[in-house]
């Protein structure tokens, strides 16, 4: 299609410089860059930029291209923010247009993930998913899988991780917030497409949808659709931009040239695993919600208040069960087929979320 072939060109002229590629024979010299890839995946090649302590680092993961750039080291936790790119493009480049974007505003570590295409796939390209989709996609656990990884590894602010897509990746980005509505203190979604879906659990991340008046791949009609039902159920902290008269690709591009989203998205925070309630003078108590794994069980704490729903997910982002905290515990069903569970306490006044690792506790 057109638009494939303009973004595909317009990607292409930004990937000029080319990641210098080290031979595994010389890894003795550069063992600390290796070292880190290496603990993602055995198939890596780095790159330093500027003669700095700056680096971008790619590697493989079941097949699939990664990429990760890493601004001089601060000595404090770095935020991360995950790109997720549109039909056709490879984002795996030390000169993508958003890494220089965010580091303009401040120091930032930017994972560049790829969904690429395979002869099986049903589509034009292979892409992200979305809330049409009744499962994660494979791309997208992935993805989701390397960041925290990455995460775990480099120390980066769990406080500060974003996500920012264009288009498919755009489609993905409302995905992970219908799903994972504590993962990400903020995301964009430039010139993508969702049904009217998941908008109680969106409003519960700050959101920038950005988009083209015009646009011919994602109708403009359903950005409008969702944006309302985000304020609908409650939503303060979604924004949206429509822009007169530009196309799909234009409002991508749009996007792009407005510094005001990413530090927007930057200056964005959250607490991940706390909860709110209303102390003995109505003063905000905060307090961690932490989980244990017992006896085979995940074991949640008493202070639970009374009518408090746990619901447990797993990998995929699919419901294994709900059901209230009155019992403290939650059996969790013998189908599961991951060593991962995602949890989710929730009642009127609070939510959190997290995961816990079956068999370890962690």
């Amino acid at each position: 299609m057109l638009y494939s072939t303009i973004l595909k060109a317009q990607e292409h002229t930004r990937n000029v410089q080319m990641v210098f590629k080290i031979k595994m024979s010389r890894i003795s010299l550069l063992f600390p860059v290796f070292q880190a890839v290496l603990f993602l995946s055995g198939n890596a090649e780095a790159s330093d930029i500027r003669e700095t302590n700056e680096r971008f680092i790619t590697w493989t993961y079941k097949e699939t291209p990664m990429g990760l750039y890493l601004p001089q080291q601060k000595n404090t936790p770095l935020p991360v923010v995950m790109f997720l790119h549109g039909c056709h493009n490879n984002p795996v480049s030390s000169s993508h247009w958003i890494i220089s974007a965010l580091n303009a505003v401040e120091p930032c570590a930017v994972f560049l993930p790829t969904a690429p295409e395979t002869e099986n796939s049903q589509y034009s390209c292979a892409d992200w998913g979305g809330t049409y989709d009744s499962d994660l996609r494979p791309q997208m656990i992935n993805a989701l899988h390397e960041l925290d990884s990455l995460t775990g590894h480099y120390g980066f602010d769990t406080t500060r991780r974003y996500v920012y897509g264009e288009s498919m990746g755009g489609e993905g980005v409302y995905r992970l917030l219908m799903d994972f509505p504590q993962r990400f203190a903020g995301a964009v979604s430039a010139a993508g497409y969702t049904p009217d879906k998941g908008a109680e659990a969106m409003a519960k991340t700050p959101l920038w949808i950005v988009i083209g008046s015009e646009d011919e791949m994602s109708p403009v009609e359903e950005s409008r659709t969702i944006y309302n039902s985000i304020l609908g159920a409650g939503g303060s902290m979604v924004k949206y931009t429509e822009y007169p008269d530009l196309s799909h690709v234009g409002g991508i591009e749009k996007a792009r040239e407005d510094p005001e989203i990413l530090k927007w998205l930057l200056a964005q925070k959250r607490s991940t695993g706390i909860i709110r309630h209303s102390g003995s003078r109505g003063e905000n108590v905060l307090d961690p919600v932490t989980v244990s794994y017992r006896d085979g069980n995940p074991y949640f704490p008493s202070s639970l208040p009374h009518g408090t729903a746990i619901t447990l997910f797993d990998i995929k982002g699919r419901q294994l069960i709900r059901t209230d905290a009155q019992r403290r515990f939650v059996k969790h069903p013998v189908c599961i087929d991951s060593r991962i569970v995602l949890w989710n306490v929730s009642n009127s006044r609070f939510t959190a979320s997290g995961k816990i690792s079956l068999f370890k506790g962690k």
